[in-house]
């Protein structure tokens, strides 16, 4: 594929948002190029947390044991005493851990560095034939009604060559500093934390051990966080205080010496310095999240405080959002007015992540014995799209739109978020159409309307109640599995009662997209899917 100088999608950017809707697009088996402007892979843990929502999607994804094999637990934080450095004050859990359940199975994040992420991705990636194309950088694009023209520029042997790749839908995932969203003219509206101003990156340091998340002193003055991680001996490194954190990153010993002085530990030796740069909290959002053909997602479209590990999970969610869309359209599945749906649901999503991330900012900042206390709605499962165009739900009232936008984030044992064990049988390659009834002939016309979807698309799983006899799946025409619902989860968490059937439809990215009672609502909502497809 990446050999084309023609290709159904050209993806600008290969961090995690990239990688991950290159990946989607493959496996659903769209064309997909994806370039990135550095020759070399960026070092360093940046976005390390992995909330459970994304543990979801890597699932999908088929990559989630390659990052749980090197991921680790996140661990307790220590602050010290100081003077001295040595003595506890402190032993925390950011969030307290959780144990697996049925309706949750990942409730805990997980740490890894955004380079190992990278090179996970990356892999899974060339599996499918799709290879990034290093040191190649977008100089401009030109759009039109039925596609865009990208001129690069790569560099080859210490030459810059140019090159016109023309495609179907272009997406900027190039980070906030990328030329696409310029070029696109979005608005990217900023409130600078001008007084906030942090040095961050990985060392090797000698004389820590690995089972705590080390910290010494206080945000509002002289601070040092060391965090282990993946990687024996190395840790993650935040400092903060210093009048001119600019000599942090460019003079070692100028580093060294504000790590001894604030953590009053002579003992510790930095001995690696594998990357190091300068941090200052920014919240900026795009106005929208594409026009015409061409889109942004990930740090393109929003960037934020760290806190609360938000930032790379969110990107990533863009990612999904645009990738099952885009393959429908581009497979011939779907019209492109599905793609208008992107900005719809992810605009309220990433509005409500920013206002959440910079209240954790002011509350870390300001210290006290809750600043580093993260709650359960991190873990971004309440998520969800209840004002968007294509969800339907004939089992609740829609209610005020302006409340929906504001529980954007969740609203507090909301059904329509899409997490239950049964996120084992969703894929990013076709709708999960959940049946929940104890007679399969009530569900004939159901599936009936099913037929009517385009081959692969869909689906289909019957789950029967608590106690109900088995069937296999071919004694019923048109359904692909069938479970019996043998302790009760599934009916529990999908608030369904015996006596009262009800569809789940379950979108590619995980999200229950539909609740419907009959044929018509299930009509209705794969309506506003593919459209006149």
């Amino acid at each position: 594929m990446s050999s084309a100088s023609h290709v159904s999608v050209l993806v600008v950017g290969a961090g995690p948002a990239g990688l991950v809707l290159a990946l989607t697009l493959a496996k659903n088996g769209v064309s997909v190029r994806i370039i990135e402007k550095e020759t070399q892979r960026r070092a360093g843990q940046r976005g390390a947390g992995i909330m459970s929502r994304s543990i979801e999607l890597y699932n999908y994804l088929g990559v989630l044991p390659d990052i749980l094999a090197k991921a680790k637990t996140p661990p307790q934080i220590r602050k010290y005493k100081l003077p001295g450095g040595v003595e506890p004050l402190s032993t925390f859990h950011m969030a307290l851990p959780e144990t697996p359940t049925p309706a949750c199975p990942y409730p805990n994040r997980a740490l890894l560095g955004q380079e190992s992420l990278e090179a996970i991705l990356r892999s899974h990636l060339e599996k499918l034939g799709v290879h990034v194309e290093d040191g190649t950088r977008l100089q401009t694009f030109e759009q039109h009604s039925d596609h865009v023209i990208a001129h690069t520029i790569k560099e080859d042997a210490g030459e810059e060559k140019e090159h016109a790749i023309t495609c179907h839908w272009l997406v900027g995932t190039d980070g906030a500093r990328g030329v696409l969203r310029k070029q696109l003219g979005l608005q990217f509206l900023d409130t600078p934390h001008e007084d906030l101003h942090f040095v961050t990156g990985d060392v090797v340091c000698k004389g820590l051990d690995e089972d705590y998340w080390h910290s010494w002193g206080e945000a509002t003055g002289n601070m040092v966080m060391m965090r282990p991680t993946e990687h024996d001996g190395v840790f993650s490194l935040m400092a903060g205080g210093h009048p001119n954190p600019a000599t942090l990153v460019s003079d070692r010993a100028e580093l060294v010496k504000f790590v001894r002085d604030t953590t009053d530990r002579d003992d510790l030796e930095i001995s690696d310095i594998r990357s190091l740069f300068e941090y200052r909290p920014n919240v900026r959002m795009v106005d929208k999240f594409g026009e015409g053909r061409v889109f942004v997602a990930g740090d393109a479209a929003h960037v934020h405080s760290a806190t609360g590990g938000q930032g790379l999970n969110s990107s990533v969610q863009d990612s999904f959002n645009l990738g099952w869309k885009l393959a429908l359209v581009e497979n011939g599945f779907a019209t492109p007015s599905l793609l208008s749906t992107y900005s719809e649901e992810r605009l309220p999503v990433i509005a409500a992540m920013l206002q959440r991330t910079t209240v954790l900012l002011n509350k870390t900042v300001s210290g006290g014995a809750d600043a580093w206390k993260r709650g359960a709605i991190l873990k971004q499962l309440g998520v969800n799209c209840r004002w968007s165009s294509i969800v339907v739900d004939e089992r609740s009232a829609r209610g005020d739109p302006d409340e929906l936008l504001a529980n954007a984030y969740g609203g507090g044992g909301d059904i329509l978020r899409g997490t239950t064990s049964f996120f084992r049988l969703f894929g990013p390659t076709y709708h999960t159409v959940v049946f929940f009834a104890a007679d399969v002939h009530s569900i004939a016309e159901l599936l009936g309307a099913l037929a009517e979807c385009p081959l692969k698309t869909v689906r289909a799983v019957l789950v029967l109640p608590q106690g109900y006899p088995g069937i296999s799946a071919e004694a019923v025409r048109g359904i692909d599995t069938v479970v019996t619902d043998r302790d009760g989860h599934a009916y529990a968490g999908y608030a369904v009662e015996r006596e009262n059937p009800v569809t789940m439809v379950v979108r590619p990215d995980g999200i229950v997209g539909g609740i419907v009672l009959g044929a018509a609502g299930l009509r209705r909502y794969f309506g506003g899917v593919f459209g006149d497809a």
